[in-house]
């Protein structure tokens, strides 16, 4: 059995001896080759493997261990104030991104002043952020609304006792009761006035409070309480004014009459009393309080529902307003408007000869400095946020904006009455600091004064606080101070509201001027500024005269311009066209690309027959413009001045008058019209 074993294991042996003598050389050596396809690259995330193999067939396998990401900075902003910033990674190998996202870094405003009458700037570099101080409050208890029916009833209960001491009185004789400065009667009256001074101020109040109540709901028009608050009010004020002046005839018919009238001719008596009995009329206060519901009930519109009930609500209201000129005495209410609102020195009939004017000389002109600012092209970023910050950044939060302001503020100084301290400087500050400066939702700007605190205040919608706003109301604002004791000396010193809007564009241009002079702009960001300026100028020219013209068809309901025939075609013009009227009026002007669509804003309502007075006021003002392009900005302000420091020459003066004396054409003169065409060409 062993030798078997033995024998077996002895072939095998044998065998395996062949074998191997057969498949190799017994001295060859591997030679590892890489072989591609069947190798796997690492990943990034994933392991790999290099697989070498020889010529023989032998392999051998490397593990390879994962790359991970190589994440690379693809992208990076810094963040801002107001923006948030941002990395964004880019893996090298494998094109995988990342971002990693910061939190905007938020203003840190420097320590508010004492005074809050300039600006907090923000300290982060780079930042034009800015904002006002809480205001000192020092007006707060005079400008805050707190009208109550205790009030109403004061109101009541003083009318009744003036009236009760009139109606007491013996009824009026030539011969007894002639005016006498001293004696019984005198006496008499003397009592009777003040307890009728006493109601007059109690109305006067009322009033006042009616214009605050009107600022809040401006400030905050979501505020339902403070919308019909604001209704309320404005019906109150038609209804108080209408009581005051029930007292005028019983005074006339006592024995009080030559007191109470003293200084009047019977001229100007007879047409105080026909006024006072149209005022007091109840059918005159009925339409008058249905036109402040239409007012309010368009207010309230959004944008859209306001384009499309414009008309109906336009037409009952315009009937209405005629109904009470009619009241009144007069034709028609563009008439009464004219004349009483406004008190215009020239007629709705004389505003459409100067349209003509408007037409020849300033309707092309317009039309070729619309078309180039449209057409501006090559500004950069930089550039266009020297323009944004003018015409479009608030000047309440853009501190490149703010600067300028404050800078051109600084050089406006009244020199020709040194008895007036007054600087445009002091009174800007004194605005910003005191809380008799408002902002609020409500889309528009405006200064008006509160009658019985004795103080102008200027109220700015959102959209309405750029630069040149903020300029423009500050003129109106101004004549409010510079005018505030004349009425002292001139009981019946009154402005037109012409003249009250030379204050405000005149500063614009003025400030135009001023940034071409000291300001660092570029010739490119300039021209932006200065295009945009002038073209919104001109539009207020051409928007005035158009929606007068368009006035003028409704109320007198009758037109002959560009489609008549088609508009008139059936003798009257009803609501469903004041579209194409419009239209129609814009083609007469030549400006229908630029304007049309302009009344559909509201302000036939909120404001009838007002807007030709930022047309006049445009067209003369626009002279303070060419002045400092042929005399510098040193006399363009001194011209622009006059307009407020006439009143300490003669405060009587008429617009003519005052524009003569600030060296200035007329309104009413071709060549004015001529000039700046010539001057804008």
């Amino acid at each position: 059995m062993k030798k078997i074993l033995s024998l077996i294991l002895s072939l095998v042996l044998l065998l395996s001896t062949v074998s191997l003598a057969v498949g190799c050389d017994i001295n060859h050596v591997h030679e590892f080759v890489l072989s591609d396809t069947e190798s796997t690259p690492a990943g990034c995330l994933e392991d790999g493997v290099e697989v070498k193999v020889c010529s023989c067939g032998e392999r051998e396998e490397t593990p390879i261990e994962a790359t991970g990401h190589d994440m690379q900075v693809s992208m990076e902003v810094e963040p801002s104030c107001t923006r948030p910033g941002s990395t964004d990674y880019k893996c090298a190998n494998c094109g995988k991104m990342e971002y990693n996202n910061v939190d905007a870094l938020g203003h840190s405003y420097e320590a508010a002043p004492s005074e809050p009458s300039r600006v907090i700037r923000c300290t982060n570099e780079g930042c034009v952020s800015c904002k006002w101080g809480e205001p000192n409050n020092k007006h707060k208890d005079a400008l805050t609304f707190s009208f109550t029916k205790e009030d109403e009833a004061e109101i009541d209960a003083k009318y009744d006792e003036v009236l009760a001491l009139i109606e007491a009185a013996p009824e009026y004789d030539p011969e007894l009761h002639g005016y006498a400065e001293e004696g019984a009667l005198a006496e008499e009256y003397e009592a009777v006035d003040a307890i009728h001074t006493e109601f007059y101020e109690l109305v006067e109040n009322a009033i006042s409070q009616k214009q605050l109540a009107e600022i809040a709901y401006y400030c905050d028009m979501d505020n339902t309480e403070l919308e019909e608050t604001h209704l309320y009010m404005m019906d109150y004020h038609t209804a108080i004014v209408a009581k005051f002046y029930t007292l005028s005839r019983p005074f006339y018919d006592s024995c009080y009459r030559d007191f109470y009238y003293y200084g009047m001719t019977e001229e100007e008596i007879n047409a105080f009393l026909f006024d006072s009995d149209a005022l007091s009329n109840p059918e005159y206060t009925e339409l008058k309080e249905r036109n402040n519901a239409i007012e309010s009930e368009f207010l309230a519109l959004s944008s859209s529902q306001q384009a499309e009930q414009l008309p109906k609500l336009y037409a009952e209201f315009a009937e209405n307003n005629n109904k009470m000129a009619a009241i009144m005495g007069y034709d028609n209410y563009l008439e009464y408007a004219y004349e009483n609102v406004y008190d215009r020195d020239y007629t709705y009939q004389e505003a459409a000869e100067l349209s003509e004017y408007v037409k020849t000389h300033i309707g092309p002109v317009f039309n070729e400095i619309y078309k180039t600012f449209n057409n501006l092209t090559g500004y950069t970023d930089e550039e266009l946020e020297k323009y944004y910050s003018q015409l479009t950044y608030s000047f309440f939060e853009n501190l490149d904006g703010n600067t300028l302001v404050n800078d051109y503020i600084d050089v406006m100084a009244f020199t020709s009455n040194p008895d007036k301290s007054i600087t445009f400087s002091d009174e800007f500050n004194k605005l910003m600091a005191d809380g008799n400066m408002f902002r609020g939702e409500y889309d528009g700007a405006f200064v008006t004064n509160i009658y019985s605190a004795k103080l102008p205040v200027a109220y700015f919608g959102k959209g309405y606080d750029n630069p040149f706003t903020i300029v423009h109301e500050f003129g109106h604002f101004m004549n409010e101070i510079y005018s505030a004791d004349v009425s002292e000396e001139y009981p019946e010193f009154t402005q037109s509201y012409d003249l009250l809007e030379m204050h405000s564009q005149g500063n614009e241009l003025l400030y135009l001027c001023y940034l071409e002079e000291n300001a660092e702009l570029s010739k490119v960001a300039y021209k932006l500024i200065q295009t945009h300026s002038l073209v919104n100028m001109l539009y207020a020219v051409m928007a005035g005269m158009t929606i007068d013209a368009f006035e003028q068809a409704v109320y007198l309901d009758t037109y002959d311009g560009a489609y008549a025939d088609e508009i008139m075609a059936d003798g009257t013009i009803t609501y469903d066209e004041y579209n194409d009227l419009y239209t129609s009026i814009c083609i007469d002007f030549g400006v229908e690309k630029a304007i049309d669509g302009y009344w559909e804003y509201g302000m036939t309502i909120t404001s009838p027959c007002y807007y030709v007075s930022y047309s006049v006021s445009a067209l003369a003002v626009l002279q303070v413009y060419e002045i400092a392009h042929t005399d510098g900005f040193n006399a363009a302000r001194d011209a622009y001045l006059k307009l407020f420091t006439y009143v300490d020459e003669n405060p009587e003066m008429t617009m003519d008058e005052v524009l003569e004396y600030a060296g200035m054409l007329s309104y009413t003169d071709e060549q004015l019209y001529i000039n700046i065409k010539n001057a804008l060409s």
